[in-house]
C-alpha cells in the first residue's frame, strides 16, 4: 500500500529531495562506515574470488576476453575488469582489493531497489524498515567482502522486480533486459526469468492475442541480450552456460526424483537443509515478523503480491537443487532476503499503524534491527586477522612442497601464493604445481600416504583446528608418534596465533615401518 505523506523538501537547482530520500541516504551513509570499518584491507582473494580475479586481470591484460576459457558465469568478472582497465593499476594487490571493494560497494546500494520495492507494499516510513533490514543483514555484509557474484547478482534481480511492479509497460520490458544480465552473472536467474514470465501473463492474460506478441517480444529481449555472451562460450568451451546448464540442471532433478533407495533419501536430506537453512536466515532480524507477513501478502491478492509469492517459491527451486547435491551454503537463499523483508514491514506496519507515537516505535525497531545485526555480524563474522595469517604461513612453506593435504580453506591460499609469484603473466599461463588431495575418504593417515603417493603427495599440513580428521590431529598433538613424519616447520617459531605445523613424509621410512607392521600380522 502506498499513499501521499507530507514531503519536507530542499529545491536545488531544480533538485529536489524528500525527507525519506535524505534519510535513505543516512541509512546507506552509516552502513558504508561499518562495511568499511570491517573490510579486510591487505587480505587477498581466494577460492571462488580468485578463480573470477584470474578472467578479469587477463581481460584487462590482453583488452579483450580470452579465446580459450572462461567461467560458466563470466558476468561479474566482465563488470570487473572494466574498473581494472579504468584504474590501470600494475599492483595485484591493488586490483584484488578493487574486486572486494567493488563487492561491497554493490552490497550497499541493494539498499536502494528494496525500499523502492518495500514502497509499493507500505506507506514510506515502513519502507525505510525494509530498506535498514537489508543494509545491515549480517550475512550480506559478510559476503560482500568476498568479492564473489551475488551482491551484482541481487542487485540486478531487484532492480529487476522493482521495474516489472511499474505501471509503466515500457518500463517492465526493460525489466527483462536486467534479469537476462543477472543470468550471466549467475544462472539462477534464468529461473527468477520465468516466474517473470508467469506473472507477466497473469497480469496481462485479458489481452488475449495480444500477450501472445508480447512473449516474442519478450523472450526476443532476453535472447539479445545474452546472445553474446553465449555465442562466445559456444566458441570458447564448446557448450553455453546459461539456458543449457539450467535445462541440464532441471533434468537430473527429475531424473533423480524417479529414482528410489539412495536417491529418495538425498531428496528427503535436501529438503531438510532447505528447511533449516530457511529458518537461519530469518535470524535474528526477520524470524519474528515473518509469520504475520506471510498470512497478510496472502490475504490481499494484488498483482504485487501474488508477484512476491510466486518469485519466493520459484527461487526455491535452485536452493533446492544446491541442497540436494548437497552444495551447504545459505548463499543460495540470499534471493529471499529482500522478500523476507516486505513480509517483515507489511507485519510491522499492520501492528504500528495506529499506535500513538508510530514514528517512535519506528526509530526503536530501527535501533533494534542496527544492533542485533551487529551483534550477529561480531559471532559469524571472518575472523579475517586468521586469514592473514594464513595466507603469510602458506607464502612462506609454498617453496618447499609438492604436494600435500587438504586443510580447507587454509591451503585454498596455495593458488594465490602461485597467482601472486608469477603475476604480470596471464592467468591461463600460470601453472600450478602443488596438488592438495583430500583426506575426507581416509581413517588413517597411513592408508593417506600409501594412497596418495603417486598423486603427488610430499607433505602434511595440521593446525590446531579440533574438526579436522581425527588422524589428523593425533599428529598435531603427538608427532613423535610418526617416525616417518618429519617437522620442518612450525607456525610458532615465527610468533603466529594460528598454531601450524608441516611435516615432510620419508618414504623410505615409511615402507620400512609398514614392512614391519605387515611382518608381525
Amino acid at each position: 500500500m502506498t499513499q501521499k505523506e507530507p514531503i519536507w523538501n530542499w529545491n536545488y537547482k531544480n533538485i529536489v529531495f524528500s525527507k525519506y530520500s535524505i534519510i535513505l541516504g543516512i541509512i546507506i551513509g552509516i552502513s558504508s562506515l561499518i562495511r568499511f570499518y570491517y573490510f579486510p584491507f591487505d587480505v587477498p582473494l581466494n577460492s571462488d574470488a580468485l578463480y573470477y580475479f584470474w578472467y578479469s586481470s587477463e581481460i584487462y591484460q590482453i583488452g579483450t576476453l580470452p579465446n580459450n576459457w572462461t567461467p560458466t558465469n563470466n558476468g561479474w568478472p566482465i563488470f570487473v575488469s572494466i574498473f581494472f582497465s579504468i584504474i590501470n593499476s600494475e599492483d595485484i594487490l591493488e586490483l584484488m582489493e578493487i574486486q572486494r571493494m567493488i563487492s561491497t560497494i554493490i552490497s550497499i546500494s541493494i539498499t536502494i531497489p528494496v525500499y523502492f520495492l518495500c514502497k509499493k507494499f507500505v506507506e514510506r516510513k515502513f519502507a525505510i524498515i525494509g530498506a535498514v533490514l537489508i543494509a545491515f543483514e549480517p550475512r550480506l555484509m559478510i559476503n560482500s567482502f568476498f568479492g564473489i557474484t551475488d551482491p551484482l547478482y541481487l542487485l540486478l534481480i531487484l532492480t529487476s522486480l522493482t521495474l516489472f511492479l511499474h505501471s509503466n509497460q515500457k518500463i517492465v520490458y526493460f525489466s527483462f533486459v536486467l534479469v537476462a544480465l543477472s543470468s550471466l552473472v549467475r544462472s539462477e536467474g534464468i529461473v527468477f526469468f520465468v516466474g517473470m514470465l508467469i506473472i507477466f501473463f497473469i497480469r496481462y492474460r485479458k489481452e488475449k492475442l495480444r500477450i501472445i506478441l508480447k512473449y516474442i517480444l519478450i523472450i526476443g529481449i532476453f535472447g539479445i541480450t545474452i546472445l553474446p555472451v553465449s555465442l562466445y562460450q559456444l566458441d570458447t568451451t564448446g557448450t553455453e552456460g546459461i539456458v543449457i546448464r539450467a535445462a541440464g540442471s532441471i533434468e537430473q532433478l527429475i531424473e533423480e526424483d524417479k529414482k528410489i533407495g539412495n536417491e529418495e533419501n538425498d531428496l528427503v536430506l535436501g529438503l531438510e537443509i532447505l528447511i533449516k537453512y530457511l529458518i537461519w536466515i530469518m535470524i535474528p532480524n526477520f524470524i519474528i515478523f515473518i509469520p504475520l507477513g506471510i498470512f497478510l501478502i496472502f490475504k490481499k491478492r494484488t498483482i504485487e503480491n501474488i508477484s512476491i509469492i510466486i518469485l519466493s517459491a520459484i527461487m526455491l527451486i535452485p536452493a533446492f537443487y544446491a541442497y540436494f547435491i548437497p552444495a551447504l551454503d545459505t548463499r543460495y537463499l540470499y534471493i529471499l532476503l529482500p522478500m523476507f523483508s516486505i513480509l517483515a514491514v507489511l507485519s510491522i506496519q499492520k501492528i504500528t499503524i495506529n499506535k500513538p507515537q508510530t514514528n517512535l516505535i519506528i526509530v526503536i525497531i530501527i535501533s533494534a534491527i542496527i544492533f542485533s545485526s551487529i551483534i550477529f555480524y561480531e559471532y559469524k563474522k571472518i575472523d579475517y586477522d586468521h586469514e592473514k595469517e594464513s595466507f603469510e604461513i602458506i607464502q612462506k612453506i609454498s617453496p618447499i612442497i609438492d604436494g600435500t593435504n587438504l586443510l580447507y580453506p587454509e591451503t585454498s591460499y596455495f593458488k594465490t601464493v602461485k597467482t601472486l609469484q608469477q603475476w604480470p603473466e596471464n592467468p591461463s599461463n600460470m601453472k600450478f604445481d602443488i596438488s592438495t588431495l583430500s583426506t575426507n575418504e581416509y581413517i588413517s593417515i597411513e592408508e593417506f600416504i600409501f594412497n596418495s603417493k603417486e598423486l603427488g603427495l610430499s607433505h602434511i599440513i595440521i593446525d590446531n583446528n579440533l574438526n579436522r580428521e581425527k588422524f589428523l590431529t593425533e599428529i598435531f598433538f603427538d608427532e613423535t608418534k610418526y617416525p616417518y613424519l618429519k617437522k620442518i616447520y612450525d607456525s610458532k617459531d615465527d610468533g603466529y596465533i594460528y598454531h601450524v605445523k608441516v611435516f615432510e613424509i620419508d618414504y623410505d621410512l615409511f615402507k620400512k615401518e609398514q614392512r614391519i607392521l605387515n611382518s608381525n600380522e
